[in-house]
């Protein structure tokens, strides 16, 4: 007769012996798995105290144990940022796996958010398994692409032309600030993550390690002045360099504001991070974007890039768009 299952307990925000515990269990399943299972995000969400109280009603921690009281096996966390499509994460530990854990936390968070959707980072083939045999569909794909920045098939122009009303400069931290979140909401007003950015979480990233101001480029605009006299921020690359990894640099945003739209300004600022990057020594620069963005697609692959991993969202039946 098979013994009790694990103990499951709902948290909104993890103390922080706990949220050590979570984070050496995700680096344990990175280790073990290659590839990272929790997003930036949910890193940022765990490292979150129990005081700061910005994200308690946006998310849910779930942790595992194999008995109450016994050490962490798993975890989980749902972003209720969309109360329609809830999203989640979960991740067990690689020593207790196929133990039925990764079942009784899939099936927990399926009966608390039934319309919930769950990434699978690497499209590894035991969450393949796992959620197939559940009956969840893949509704989202999210591409990783790579190109490189240093030898024979790395060339980029050593020019960028800008209209001439336009200026590139790095980001103030703090001046910026609530210019550049109305910019990215308004360029990633479609978008189920990025547009919902709030200056809790722009501060969550500004006091990461990695955060370098000098790569976070803007383009302004001197003919559109603000009250105060500054100038409209009219499109912006966000790079990102990890200091364990300065080999490998990240364009981790890019956005342009949807009154600048097809005048290139995409491609543009593309290359000036990159050409940012490559001033810096990094030898390969890497993206995200979702396999369902044709035009994105395509403009990376006209500057280089090409697939070198992808990210998969499960979902139960039709959940909608």
């Amino acid at each position: 007769m098979p013994g009790p299952g694990p103990d499951i307990e709902e948290l909104p925000a993890l103390p922080g012996h706990l949220s050590g515990d979570v984070l050496a269990l995700a680096v344990r399943a990175a280790r073990h798995d290659g590839v990272k299972p929790l997003s930036e995000q949910t890193v940022l969400q765990a490292r979150r105290l129990p005081e700061d109280t910005s994200s308690h009603e946006a998310g849910t921690h779930l942790v595992v144990r194999a008995e109450p009281g016994g050490p962490l096996v798993g975890y989980g966390h749902v972003d209720r940022t969309d109360p329609d499509h809830p999203s989640a994460e979960l991740v067990v530990d690689p020593d207790h796996r196929r133990r039925g854990v990764g079942g009784a936390l899939l099936d927990h968070v399926l009966r608390r958010w039934p319309s919930v959707r769950l990434w699978s980072h690497g499209d590894l083939q035991d969450a393949r398994t796992l959620y197939g045999s559940r009956g969840l569909r893949v509704v989202r794909e999210l591409w990783q692409m790579a190109r490189p920045l240093a030898g024979e098939w790395a060339d980029l122009p050593d020019r960028v032309d800008l209209p001439s009303e336009l200026e590139v400069r790095s980001y103030r931290v703090g001046a910026d600030d609530e210019a550049w979140l109305a910019l990215n909401s308004r360029a990633f007003a479609d978008h189920p993550e990025q547009g919902r950015m709030t200056l809790a979480d722009l501060r969550d990233r500004q006091s990461e390690p990695w955060f370098d101001p000098s790569g976070f480029l803007v383009l302004v605009d001197s003919d559109q002045v603000d009250p105060e006299g500054e100038p409209r921020l009219a499109a912006f690359h966000w790079t990102k360099v990890e200091t364990d990894h300065p080999d490998t640099g990240e364009v981790y945003v890019v956005g342009v504001d949807p009154d600048y739209q097809g005048r290139g300004l995409g491609t543009a600022v593309t290359l000036l991070g990159l050409q940012h990057l490559r001033a810096r020594g990094v030898q390969t620069a890497t993206l995200y974007v979702d396999g369902d963005n044709g035009p994105a697609i395509a403009t990376y692959h006209r500057l280089g890039f090409e697939r070198s991993a992808i990210d998969v969202m499960y979902a139960a039946g039709d959940t909608g768009a």
